[in-house]
């Protein structure tokens, strides 16, 4: 819980959660790490932010965003059901509430990234390339961006599927397999399946941390702007993908410091709201 303070009367980011994403730990444990996420957005991202936990016997987590008092320009939702998640983006976006920012968005510009860049680095154009994601449901961002980047042959893989269709026929010719299953043995399948395939062609989990790097970067923006006023959508996270591709390729990169990378994702974050803010 390094660097989270307590609440303060001035604009602020709620990080918040109901557990909903893995309910079979308790709220204390969903507490404190919303408190240690809080924490990072905080020190990397340069904006206040409080923890605010619902209960799973309360009202729900969409009636309660609605209740947020105002000092909560917008929200991070983090440990909350993918489904749930896409929901009160959409709600928020509809009814011209608070920014809402969801870790998977942020885990989708991440995987995104990385896919760009491996595809970069193999010179795999990206109209020609195949990807395979496992598990997607995970991320549900996750397809439609890796679209408009400009990726067009993905398929989507569940468990469900394997005794037809097992992953590793199914990777078989893909350039990319994006493995996001979880569960007892998941991680030792995606290492064998790794074992056959290039160096860094199965992505997980990535170098670029989506929580602690790129939701500070939009949050900071969505407080510098009135409230209601900016949301997520596939636009913004394809700048903000886009925008750390070039950063990342530039010489040098692996020098740069946590915090350039959270101004390039506010920087982005601005010019896909008007790219007449992308300097300001």
């Amino acid at each position: 819980m390094a660097g989270w303070r307590p609440r303060s009367p001035r604009p602020t980011i709620a990080v918040m959660s109901d557990g909903s994403r893995h309910p079979r730990l308790g709220l204390d444990v969903v507490q404190r790490s919303a408190q240690t996420i809080a924490g990072e957005v905080q020190t990397i991202g340069g904006v206040d932010a409080d923890v605010v936990i619902v209960s799973p016997a309360g009202a729900g987590l969409l009636d309660e965003l609605d209740r947020l008092p105002e000092r909560f320009h917008a929200v991070f939702l983090v440990q909350t059901d993918p489904v749930l998640a896409s929901a009160a983006v959409e709600r928020a976006a509809e009814r011209g509430g608070r920014l809402v920012v969801t870790e998977q968005d942020c885990g989708a510009i991440a995987l995104c990234v990385a896919t760009l860049m491996y595809l970069r680095r193999i010179d795999r154009e990206l109209d020609r390339a195949r990807v395979v994601i496992a598990g997607g449901a995970a991320i549900p961002s996750l397809e439609p961006l890796l679209m408009i980047c400009g990726v067009f042959d993905l398929t989507s893989w569940q468990a469900s599927l394997a005794r037809a269709f097992p992953l590793e026929q199914i990777v078989r010719d893909a350039d990319v397999l994006i493995d996001l299953r979880a569960g007892p043995g998941t991680g030792r399948d995606s290492a064998s399946i790794a074992q056959d395939r290039a160096e860094g062609s199965v992505l997980g989990i990535t170098a670029i941390d989506g929580r602690s790097l790129l939701a500070p970067g939009v949050l900071r923006v969505a407080l510098a702007c009135p409230p209601g006023s900016v949301h997520v959508d596939l636009s913004m996270l394809r700048q903000c993908a886009l925008a750390i591709v070039e950063q990342r390729s530039a010489p040098g990169w692996r020098q740069v410091e946590p915090s350039a990378v959270v101004d390039v994702v506010a920087a982005a974050a601005r010019r896909a709201i008007d790219p007449r803010l992308a300097g300001s």
